[in-house]
C-alpha cells in the first residue's frame, strides 16, 4: 500500500495524489511531497523507487531489506536514513519488540517505507493533515517532526521499565513469584536490545546536526542537535536502569540464598536436637524389656527416665544451648 500528502505552493493539503503526479512534484521545489510505502510489495516498490524518484540501487536494496541498524548514508542530493522504533509488549517472552523505517530525504521531498506499523509515523501523518505547519517548512523539518515523535515514544517504555523494576524489588524483598526470575531476565534482554538500537540511532543523528550535507542547512542541522542531546540521555537512562536491574537480581540471588540457609538451618537444629536421642537410644538398646517388665524395679525407673531426657530435657537443654550461641 502507498499514500502521499502533499503542500502545494499555494498551502493547500493534498492527499488525492496518485503515482503518476509524483514525478511532477518532485520538480516543483516550491511544495513538499510525503510518500509513505507500507507493506511487501518489494517489486513495485523497486521500480517506483529507482525510476520515479532516481534513487540509487544500493540504497532501494537496504531499504526493502531489512539491514536491522540504525545509519544515514550521503548520496549527494539526497539522504537514505535507517531508524528503529521501540514497543513495548508485556504479553511476548521479549518485552521489547522493534519496527524499522526506512527513510529518504530530498529537496522538497520525503519518501518512508516500513514492513510494520510505525505509531510515530502515523502520529505525523495525521498532524500534517490537520496543520499544513509540520510539512510547511520543508522536508528536513518534516523529518525532524518524525525522529521527535518517534523519541517521544520512547519515554512511557523507559518510565514502563521502571515501574516494572520497583515491583520486581518489592516482590524479592516480600514473596517471590515463580516467574520473578524469568522477567529479570527478559528484562535484562529487553534493555540490551534497546542499548544496541540507540548507541548508533544516537549517533545518526550526531551525524546530522554535525555533518555538512548539500540536503541540509546550517539552520536545519540544529534541529537535530536537539534530538541528538535527548538520545544521549536516554542512553544514561537505559545505563540506569541496567545497572538498577542489576542490583535487583544481585539481591535476588542474595534473598534466594538466606531463606535457603534459614531452611537449612532449621532442619539442622532439628536433626541436631535429636542426635543424643538417638545415641542414647542406640546406646541402650532394648535391655529393658524382658520375659516379664514391672514398672516397680530398677528397669521400669531407668526407662521412665531416659523417656523423658530422650523427649523433654536433651531437646529443651540443646534448644537453649543453640540459642545462647545465636545459632536460631
Amino acid at each position: 500500500m502507498s499514500r502521499a500528502i502533499y503542500l502545494t505552493p499555494d498551502g493547500e493539503i493534498r492527499t488525492d495524489v496518485n503515482q503518476g503526479e509524483y514525478h511532477l512534484l518532485i520538480g516543483n521545489k516550491e511544495g513538499v511531497l510525503w510518500v509513505d510505502l507500507f507493506g511487501e510489495n518489494l517489486d513495485q516498490y523497486q521500480m517506483l523507487l529507482e525510476n520515479i524518484f532516481q534513487f540509487h540501487t544500493l540504497s532501494v536494496t537496504d531499504a526493502l531489506e531489512k539491514t536491522n541498524t540504525p545509519k544515514v548514508d550521503d548520496w549527494g542530493k539526497y539522504l537514505y536514513l535507517v531508524l528503529h522504533e521501540n514497543f513495548l509488549d508485556l504479553s511476548l517472552d521479549e518485552l521489547i519488540t522493534q519496527t524499522e523505517l526506512d527513510v529518504f530525504v530530498g529537496p522538497g521531498y520525503m519518501v518512508t517505507h516500513h514492513q510494520e506499523p510505525v505509531q510515530a509515523l502515523e502520529e505525523v501523518w495525521e498532524s500534517c493533515q490537520r496543520d499544513p505547519r509540520y510539512i510547511k517548512r520543508g522536508s528536513p523539518y518534516l523529518l525532524y517532526q518524525l525522529a521527535a515523535a518517534m523519541l517521544d515514544g520512547q519515554l512511557p517504555i523507559f518510565d514502563e521499565i521502571e515501574v516494572m523494576i520497583d515491583e520486581l524489588e518489592d516482590q524479592i524483598l516480600g514473596e517471590p513469584k515463580p516467574d520473578t526470575l524469568e522477567r529479570m531476565f527478559a528484562l535484562k534482554r529487553g534493555l540490551l536490545k534497546i542499548r544496541r538500537m540507540m548507541m548508533p540511532q544516537r549517533e545518526v543523528f550526531s551525524k546530522l546536526a554535525n555533518n555538512e550535507f548539500l540536503v541540509l542547512n546550517k539552520e536545519q542541522r540544529y534541529f537535530f542537535r536537539n534530538i541528538y542531546d535527548h538520545y544521549v540521555r536516554l542512553n544514561d537512562l537505559t545505563e540506569n536502569l541496567r545497572e538498577l536491574l542489576m542490583s535487583a537480581l544481585e539481591i535476588h540471588l542474595s534473598a534466594t540464598n538466606n531463606r535457603m540457609n534459614q531452611v537449612v538451618k532449621t532442619l539442622t537444629t532439628i536433626t541436631t536436637m535429636f542426635m543424643p536421642v538417638s545415641f542414647i537410644t542406640s546406646f541402650f538398646g532394648m535391655n529393658f524389656f524382658g520375659k516379664e517388665f514391672d514398672l516397680y524395679t530398677v528397669n521400669g525407673l531407668l526407662f521412665f527416665i531416659i523417656i523423658s531426657l530422650c523427649l523433654v530435657a536433651i531437646p529443651i537443654a540443646m534448644y537453649r544451648w543453640m540459642r545462647r550461641r545465636d545459632w536460631m
